[in-house]
Order: C-alpha cells, then sequence, then structure tokens
C-alpha cells in the first residue's frame, strides 16, 4: 500500500489520523537511514517493479474476514480525477483543493467504518519496512509469477492515495477500496484524450488487484469519457462504473453521496456487470448510451435509446440480460489508447453553406459524425452538399450519420435519409453523438484495419453495446414461464419444471411464474453444467439471453463445469460471456474450482487461463488447498497450481510455507518436486508444464534455505522430527 504508486515510497503521500502521521514520520526517517535501495535495479524497474504486490495487500483482506460478522470481502480502485464530487466551497464558489476530498471522507462514516480504520491505519505502520526495503528482498520471497508485474500505471509522486473500509453490509460482504487522487485535479471540460490515457494506464496496471473500478468525474464531459472508456478497454471482464455529482459529496444536500456509495456497491458487489457503466440518480446505465441532459438537475444523465442496466431502490436489481457480452470465447484484457484525434462533427442546419462542409472535410480530418435531422435526413435539393460528402467519401473520409434528435435514430424510412447512403455515409442507427465520434477515433485508430470497406463494416456493428444494429432483435428475454412454454413439450427441460410448477403456488405479479423461475432456473443451469448436459444450456441461453445465473451458494453454471472437469460446457459458457472472476460466498472461483476439481485436467486450466483467470496467489484460501496437495503429495494438482503462478514461498496462518508442510507430513514426492529446479526462471508463464509428468526433472525451484516466521529451515524439521531420509535429501 505504501510503494506501489512511485519509485521512491517515502515520497507517497497517505493521509493518516494525527496519532499515526507520527509514527509513520518517525519510521520513515529510520527507513531512510537504513534502507540501501539498488539503483540499477530500480531504474531498470521504474515503477512496475512495485506492481507485484496488490494496493490493499491480501493480509488486510484476511484481517477483515477474521471479524465474526465479515463473510466476504472485495477490492476497488477509485481514480479521482476531479469535478464537483469532491470539491470545496471556498469564498462562495466551488473549486478544486488538493487533499480535500480524501482527508474528508476519513471523517464520514458510510464511507469509512473508523472502527476497522484503526487496523488499516496500524497494518500500514506495521507493513512500512516491509514496502520500502522491497528492492533487498530475496527474489525467493517475490511473487516473480505475476503476469502484471511489469505493466506500469501513470502515477505520480504528487498523487495523493489512501485505503478506506464501507462498513459491512447486511449480507456480510465489506468493500476495502483505494482511493488515488490525480493530482491537477481538473475541470470535467479540460479533460482531453490524455486524460482518457492516464485512467485507462491505471486500470491496466492494477487491473490484476483489485474486483472492480470506480471513476469519478466531472459532469460535463462524463458522456465523451465513458464512451472512450468504453473502446479503449479491450475484452473487459470486471465492472468499471464512472459517476459525478452535481453538488459536492460533503454538502448538506447532495446527489455525490448516493452515487459515489452506488458506484462503490456496483463495482465491488460480485454482480458481475462486466463494462463500463455510469451511475447516476439511482440508475446504472451503459456508458456508450449516456447523454447528459440537465446542468442543474441530479438526474443529469439519461440513456435516451436504452433501458438501465440495474436500478438502485431498496434492493440493487439487475437486469442480467441487458448486459453486453461479445460473442466467442472472451480474450485477456488489455487496452487500446491512441484513438485518432482527427474527427469531427458536423451539424447540419437550414442555412449552411457548401464552403463550410468542405471546409470540415477537408485535411487532417479523418472521420466526420454528421448530424442530420430527424430520421437522418438532409437537403436532397442541395445537390451542391451531397456532392461535397460524394468527394469526401471517395478520399477515404469515414462519415456517420445520427439524428440530432434526442431519443430515437437513424432509419432510411424516407427518400433524403437513403440518399445519404448512396453516397458513402454510414448510418449511426440510434449511436449517441458522444458515442459515434469516439467510435469513429477508434476505428480509426485500428491500424490493422486499412481497408475502407472493412472500417465501415466495424461502424456497422455493435462493438461495445453502443448501437443497435437495424434487424437485430433488441428486446431482451423475459425470465417468466410464458418463454418456457416455448419449449416444444418432448423436451426434458419443459418435463422438469412442469413438475415443479404443478405444485407451486405462484405470484404472478410480474409475469407467469417469474418469481419461481428466478429461484429454479440458476440451479437448473449449474445442475445442467455439473453434468455437461450442453443441449439444456443452449436452451437456456436461447430463452433467457445469458447464463450469467448465480445459486444460492453464488455458484455460477461456470463455478459447476469447472469443478466436474468439463471442458466443453465450460467452453460453451465462456462463449456465453460468463465472468471467470466471480467467486462464491466460499471465495471459489471458476479456476480455483478447477485447481481442486476430482478430474484434474490441465487443458481445461490452460483454458481458463488464457481467456484472463488469474489465481490470487496470496489468498489464505488458495495456501491452504496448495499445502492441502502437498501434505497429500498430489504433485499433478501442485504443478497446474504452479501453471497458475503460485508461489511456494507463500506461508500459511501458522507461518509455514509448502516446503516445511511437505516436510511435517514427511512427503518426499512433494519436497522433491518443491526443490527441483524451475524448467525457465526467465519466463515461467511461457514454460511448457507437463502436469502428467510422474519425473521430478523440473519443479518449483524453492530454496531449502527459507524459513518459517519463525526462523526455522525445512532442514530443521527435518532433524528434529528424526526424518533421516528427508534430512539427506535436502543436504544434498
Amino acid at each position: 500500500m505504501w510503494a506501489l504508486f512511485s519509485k521512491n515510497a517515502t515520497d507517497c503521500k497517505i493521509i493518516q489520523d494525527e496519532e499515526s502521521s507520527e509514527k509513520i514520520c518517525s519510521s520513515l526517517q529510520d527507513t531512510r537511514k537504513s534502507t540501501t535501495i539498488n539503483k540499477t535495479e530500480e531504474l531498470s524497474d521504474g515503477v512496475a517493479s512495485f506492481l507485484g504486490s496488490p494496493i490493499i495487500d491480501q493480509s488486510l483482506v484476511d484481517l477483515a474476514l477474521k471479524i465474526p460478522k465479515c463473510l466476504s470481502v472485495s477490492r476497488v480502485l477509485v481514480l479521482y480525477t476531479g469535478g464537483t464530487i469532491g470539491m470545496k466551497c471556498v469564498n462562495g464558489s466551488y473549486c478544486s483543493v488538493e487533499n480535500f476530498f480524501l482527508s474528508t471522507l476519513y471523517k464520514m462514516p458510510t464511507f469509512c467504518d473508523s472502527e476497522f480504520q484503526v487496523h488499516i491505519n496500524q497494518f500500514n505502520i506495521e507493513h512500512l519496512h516491509h514496502r520500502l526495503s522491497k528492492t533487498n528482498v530475496s527474489p525467493h520471497t517475490r511473487n516473480t509469477h505475476s503476469k502484471f508485474s511489469k505493466r506500469e500505471s501513470s502515477l505520480t509522486e504528487s498523487d495523493h492515495i489512501q485505503t478506506y473500509a464501507l462498513p459491512i453490509d447486511k449480507t456480510g460482504h465489506r468493500i476495502l477500496y483505494t482511493i488515488v487522487e490525480h493530482w491537477p485535479l481538473l475541470d470535467s471540460s479540460d479533460l482531453s484524450m490524455n486524460e482518457w490515457k492516464r485512467i485507462a494506464q491505471d486500470i491496466y496496471a492494477f487491473y490484476n488487484e483489485f474486483d472492480g473500478f470506480v471513476v469519478l468525474h466531472g459532469t460535463d464531459t462524463l458522456a465523451y469519457t465513458a464512451s472512450a472508456l468504453s473502446f479503449m478497454l479491450e475484452n473487459l471482464d470486471k465492472p468499471v462504473v464512472l459517476t459525478g455529482a452535481q453538488l459536492p459529496v460533503f454538502e448538506f444536500r447532495s446527489d455525490g453521496w448516493n452515487n459515489f456509495l452506488g458506484a462503490l456497491m456496483i463495482a465491488g458487489g460480485n454482480y458481475a456487470i462486466c463494462e463500463v457503466t455510469v451511475l447516476f440518480h439511482d440508475k446504472l446505465f451503459r456508458g456508450s448510451r449516456i447523454v447528459k441532459c440537465s446542468s442543474n438537475n441530479f438526474d443529469a444523465f439519461v440513456s435516451p435509446n436504452y433501458p438501465p442496466i440495474a436500478e438502485l431502490g431498496t434492493e440493487i436489481t439487475v437486469n442480467y440480460d441487458l448486459i453486453f457480452r461479445k460473442p466467442g470465447l472472451p480474450k485477456p484484457f488489455c487496452i487500446h489508447t491512441n484513438l485518432c484525434q482527427d474527427v469531427a462533427i458536423l451539424n447540419i442546419f437550414p442555412l449552411i453553406s457548401k464552403e463550410h462542409i468542405i471546409s470540415m472535410l477537408s485535411p487532417p480530418i479523418k472521420g466526420v459524425v454528421l448530424r442530420t435531422y430527424g430520421a437522418g435526413n438532409i437537403p436532397s435539393s442541395r445537390q451542391d452538399l451531397l456532392d461535397a460528402l460524394k468527394e469526401a467519401s471517395d478520399r477515404g473520409i469515414l462519415m456517420v450519420n445520427v439524428t440530432q434528435c434526442w431519443r430515437g435514430g437513424v432509419k432510411a424510412v424516407y427518400s433524403t435519409g437513403m440518399v445519404l447512403n448512396e453516397y458513402g455515409v454510414t448510418p449511426g442507427y440510434d449511436m449517441t453523438t458522444e458515442a459515434a465520434l469516439i467510435k469513429l477515433a477508434y476505428i480509426l485508430s485500428k491500424t490493422e484495419n486499412k481497408d475502407y470497406s472493412c472500417k465501415r463494416a466495424m461502424l456497422l456493428n455493435s462493438l461495445r453495446g453502443e448501437v443497435t444494429v437495424e434487424g437485430e432483435d433488441s428486446r431482451a428475454a423475459n425470465l417468466s414461464l410464458y418463454n418456457l412454454n416455448c419449449l416444444n413439450q418432448d423436451r426434458n427441460l419443459m418435463i422438469y419444471f412442469a413438475k415443479l410448477f404443478s405444485t407451486a403456488s405462484l405470484d404472478d405479479s410480474e409475469g407467469i411464474g417469474s418469481m419461481w423461475v428466478q429461484r429454479i432456473v440458476p440451479t437448473l443451469a449449474c445442475c445442467a453444467a455439473a453434468s455437461n448436459n450442453l443441449s439444456c444450456l443452449k436452451e437456456m441461453y436461447h430463452i433467457i439471453g445469458h447464463l450469467q445465473l448465480f445459486d444460492t451458494e453464488g455458484c455460477t453454471p461456470l463455478h459447476k463445469s469447472a469443478l466436474y472437469g468439463h471442458i466443453s460446457a465450460t467452453k460453451y459458457l465462456l462463449e456465453c460471456g460468463v465472468s471467470v472472476h466471480i467467486a462464491d460466498k466460499s471465495g471459489y472461483t471458476p479456476l480455483l474450482c478447477a485447481l481442486n476439481s476430482l478430474i484434474l485436467s490441465s487443458e481445461l486450466v490452460q483454458l481458463l487461463l488464457d481467456v484472463g483467470a488469474v489465481l490470487n496467489s496470496e489468498s489464505q484460501l488458495v495456501t491452504k488447498l496448495v499445502h492441502q496437495a502437498v501434505s497429500d503429495g498430489d504433485i499433478q494438482r501442485l504443478r497446474l497450481y504452479q501453471l497458475c503462478g503460485y508461489s511456494f514461498y507463500n506461508m500459511d496462518e501458522e507461518g509455514r510455507s509448502a516446503l516445511h508442510v511437505a516436510v511435517t507430513h514427511r512427503q518426499l514426492n512433494s519436497i522433491k518436486f518443491l526443490i527441483s529446479p524451475i524448467c525457465n526462471e526467465e519466463k515461467p508463464h511461457d514454460k511448457k508444464i507437463n502436469v502428467e509428468e510422474t519425473e521430478l526433472e523440473y519443479g518449483a525451484g524453492v530454496d531449502p534455505k527459507c524459513r518459517t516466521i519463525w526462523g526455522t529451515s525445512a532442514l530443521d524439521e527435518a532433524k528434529l522430527r528424526h526424518f533421516d531420509d528427508i534430512v539427506l535429501l535436502l543436504e544434498k
């Protein structure tokens, strides 16, 4: 939490209470005197050398879970870029004040659980020396397998950082969140492409360390930023929520309170809304669908052509069938920040001249959003305007037609609208102006798509759910018994439901049997996944439109298919957009289920890794499961954990590493595997591990001299127990 954001951790600005600040300053002074930093390593690794450990340390999560009422914990990164939500009233006007937002949140019980904050502050002090001396730690104690350890963030020494904890909610869930205040804070009207890049880079740099992300932003250009992030963040499979406010969060009357709290709950609430969204006035919108509709009302944003994905009332209601899911197998998360800036917006108005159009379509412009009347109409009698558009199209200028109207979209229902298609203008259907502009910038920056016809084809397709393409069924399927009755009568699924519903008393307020179906369908989907019943899964997907369903234990069908080792069902569920990052109520992700399956499959584990699944090596749950495999001598399972990047130096709650556990249980095979050399230490993720291999030529490369937190080595443990065979092995 201390040395993650700058090369010199002593310059990081951390807010603490007065007593903690004094202790920290004293510790910093002592550490500056005692710590020697290897300058060569610092210059070569830079900021990335500190990214191997999470901002919110796993030890802090484990500490939170020890509180009896706390059943689960999630981690959220908040990027505060500026805007009214965190401003201070100075001389009657709102302005951005450095450090004001973070320091004032500390005094607000809703956003800072004061009882647990004491633990956070104490934890920071106890781990200060460990963080500051990170470059001097033996490489054997580092998690060198982190795929994200070479990602650089945009954070600098000027940025303020602080971690807070929300109070435990009624379900026993706690959200720990780190706020990073980007300095200087900017009014949203001052934000440009560089700030969009900075936000995307920070999300990318710390993607593996957090469960979700919140971006606090001014409202004026929020719609542009939301659309930009929607396209910049490719293959996103974690929630990114943008929000702001019309009044600062600290005002007596403020919309910022609900907006910020709601954004934290969506980002850290295990809702599996894996896209860029905007939360405003208790409604969650798709980021590429919103427009600002008011400069002073609290309901300042609307999504005119797409319903809210979620609504926050007495309960948080998520419409899972509205979440955008890209077809096909998911790919690892990446960012694309080099958007083309040579784009413009051209409004059609009655007095427009040909010269005005020609100037707007002249070099260096490469793409134009054409805002036309009504359903996409332009004066068909103005041949001079049409000729200018045709000439620009022939030069390769990409043009997209959107309506000037607030609702609705472009449809070629009038001859004045159809004529634009003949002159090289692509219909934008119901895209907003903001989304159309960013989409143009994104497509034009894709160097792999140099062909003009390919770029036009991309414009016609929905890339992030930003457009309802003409001819596609835009109606979301409703989860009700009515839809199930559409099944053929000879289908087993219909028979199964008929038996259940024949004895049930139904509440019909939301449609025929909707209440019961919402409870039964997730269980049925999980059973189908567990039994590798693809036909049943496909039928349910056809009816519902998605398979992101949760049973009473918080398991998705993907958890079940992974647990029972079914590759075909797992692949199909991934293609349907089921998230690989969701943890059930016991803390198991689909990857962890696959690693603990009775039917071990390296192909299944590799499939989950290829689509972006990550093993949280620092979790005590994972360490416990690994140590169980060590005590059982299960080498094949240990090789799979190694494939996932697990560090066998991690300590359990008793302060023992895997090697000490192997010695304690006198597991010679486990010991041989752990101390055998790694196949390729320089590129641990590139090596091909034969998990079925019984010979132990290669292993985990653990140093036999590593010690427990009590200072004893594995050799000491073996001698203490008079395990002569192990003593001989370790002494070699």
